[in-house]
């Protein structure tokens, strides 16, 4: 299991927790808690390699745990990004801001589900959505469409392995 992943995922402490009596729950929420937070810290390119250790690890169920972890993490970082970033946004885009707001208040869930599967960088995606009035619950169902398809893909690449 030497690879690029190592450099970044504490492997030796997932397959020492794999040993433990109830291991599959603890490997499951250490590769949830991995997820939730590349997300809320919005590590580029991170979380697909994620998903396909997850896969390699659980099978398709890594899927599912990984995509509740960025799920979480993407409504963190949309609540915290709202409470101290949509003022200075407003302060500083202003008028340009508010022609988007209106539209984006109809149709965000649709813009950011497709901002996600498109691979926009995630925390574009997130201050920009805080910045507007869509719901945080229309958010976190977008964002978690909108990111399943490659989580999926590649978890199942992982449990092919």
């Amino acid at each position: 299991m030497e690879t690029a992943a190592a450099s970044w995922m504490p492997l030796d402490l997932i397959e020492a927790s794999a040993a433990l009596p109830y291991g599959g729950v603890i490997v499951a929420v250490l590769i949830g808690a991995i997820s939730f937070t590349i997300v809320a810290l919005s590590v580029p390119g991170a979380l697909t390699p994620t998903a396909f250790v997850s896969g390699l690890l659980m099978g398709f169920g890594g899927a599912l745990v990984v995509a509740l972890g960025a799920a979480l993490g993407s409504h963190l970082l949309f609540l915290v990004s709202r409470r101290w970033l949509a003022a200075a946004m407003q302060r500083r885009f202003g008028a340009r801001l508010d022609g988007v707001r209106d539209h984006l208040e109809r149709r965000g869930p649709i813009y950011v589900a497709t901002a996600r599967l498109g691979g926009v960088p995630h925390i574009v995606v997130t201050a920009g959505a805080a910045a507007t009035q869509i719901g945080a619950r229309s958010f976190a169902g977008a964002s978690i469409l909108g990111m399943l398809p490659a989580i999926s893909l590649a978890a199942i690449a992982g449990s092919a392995f």
